[in-house]
């Protein structure tokens, strides 16, 4: 049964962290909150959590999965080759709603990237996130907290709904603001594609290139 924890994303109780972080090192799934919508954490590196998680979603095999990092350092770890229009980006949005789409470095699983060697990497403003990385010195995924097709999950009991099993625990931190995630940008090249606007708008997005 998936376990409901209620969270201060300010002061989180240090046995909260402690089971979020038990669970990722034990392959299992923590669900919790960004500045967009709720997510699904897994440990990126372990190829039976990794598995659950498409299971859990039922995501198809082709669909590569986000992962969640702490900051620069750990995203050049996952990341190489950064073109100037990437750094760009992340100087100018990140710790924020904006995932970027990477050159990957070749270690990564073939699940993670869908063989695409690309990543789809975020750096979370969420309060909560940096206190769980206090904890956790390694990226996690960060894919949506609903079944494939199904809307996203803005709140802990509607990820209850969707996944009353299958999941360790819920850091609830209260409803976040749902809508639209975060921008997705392909910036494997000088000239950065936009996947997809979420809140950060293509007009923020071509002023911080220019």
């Amino acid at each position: 049964m998936s376990l409901l924890l209620p969270t201060d994303p300010f002061n989180p109780a240090p046995e909260v962290l402690t089971r979020a972080v038990s669970a990722l090192r034990q392959g299992r799934v923590v669900a919790y909150p960004t500045e967009t919508l709720y997510g699904l954490g897994v440990d990126p590196f372990n190829e039976e959590a990794l598995e659950g998680l498409y299971r859990l979603k039922d995501r198809p095999a082709t669909m590569p999965v986000s992962i969640l990092v702490r900051d620069v350092s750990m995203l050049n770890e996952v990341a190489r080759d950064l073109p100037g229009s990437a750094i760009r980006l992340i100087e100018a949005f990140l710790p924020g709603p904006l995932t970027l789409v990477l050159p990957a470095r070749p270690h990564l699983p073939q699940r993670l990237t869908a063989g695409t060697g690309k990543i789809a990497v975020r750096i979370s403003a969420h309060p909560l996130i940096g206190h769980l990385f206090s904890r956790y010195s390694a990226p996690i995924t960060t894919t949506s907290a609903n079944p494939t097709g199904e809307p996203n999950a803005r709140d802990a009991e509607r990820i209850l709904s969707y996944f009353p099993q299958g999941i360790d625990c819920i850091l609830d931190t209260g409803p976040v603001p749902g809508g639209i995630g975060s921008t997705v940008v392909e910036a494997t090249g000088e000239a950065p594609a936009i996947l997809r606007e979420g809140i950060i708008s293509e007009k923020a997005i071509s002023e911080a290139l220019s």
